[in-house]
């Protein structure tokens, strides 16, 4: 466990697991919460997930949240842990419309969607999500200009442009104002505002703690209804 997570033995870590630059892909079955999946992700990555899992106490939100039938969206999917949560609890009438901007990691998540058989339930697209449309950069509200499903949960993150992935989503934000998780490693208080004027009241931290403008958590949970409500 040490090994696989220490700073100390990054270096060697890099020689054996990442020889051409990249992590060195494992494929195994875990019990992932309350369900079984097999899952294709660096070693890292994998231990994690098995220990407590990826993003647990949000993993745990979405489960109580999501309702089968549901739609969701998942922005900066990365090896799918939490596209995979959201589409066992949707279920065949419910999906999940599922983003990763990196190449590599995308056709990762593309097989760990065929390897547990969640094609009928997800789409998985290579765009970078943001607040304009332009080849591989995508408007969230571009890419659904023509999709009326009501959206349940919008799920951001990806390391630094969550911001205008916002700007982009405004106008489905407007019509189904979903519950939001956002990452808040920049423009915590631009991201704050934008969402009050949006009309969302109630602001808590990954461990459903109530927070304000003042606080910067990892993660901002934002709900126009208190979440002791679901």
């Amino acid at each position: 466990m040490f090994f696989a997570s220490s700073p100390k033995t990054k270096i060697i870590r890099d020689i054996f697991f990442r020889p051409n630059g990249h992590p060195e892909i494992y494929t195994k079955k875990i019990n992932y919460f309350q369900f079984t999946m097999t899952v294709s992700c660096p070693l890292q990555v994998l231990i994690k997930a098995e220990r407590k899992g990826i993003e647990p106490s949000l993993s745990r939100l979405i489960m109580n949240v999501i309702q089968p039938g549901d739609h969701c969206i998942d922005i900066g999917a990365n090896y799918g842990f939490i596209t995979f949560v959201m589409a066992k609890k949707v279920g065949a009438k419910g999906y999940v419309y599922s983003f990763e901007s990196d190449s590599n990691i995308y056709k990762i998540l593309n097989k760990n969607v065929e390897l547990n058989n969640l094609n009928e339930v997800c789409s998985i697209e290579n765009y970078f999500i943001s607040n304009s449309s332009n080849g591989a950069m995508k408007m969230i509200d571009d890419i659904f200009y023509h999709n009326t499903n009501k959206i349940k949960i919008i799920k951001i993150d990806t390391d630094g442009s969550d911001y205008n992935c916002l700007l982009g989503a405004e106008g489905l934000i407007k019509r189904d104002m979903p519950l939001i998780i956002i990452e808040m490693n920049e423009n915590g208080r631009k991201i704050y505002h934008k969402l009050n004027i949006l009309g969302y009241k109630y602001f808590y931290d990954q461990c459903y703690h109530s927070v304000n403008i003042e606080d910067t958590p990892p993660n901002l949970i934002a709900s126009t209804k208190s979440l002791i409500s679901y």
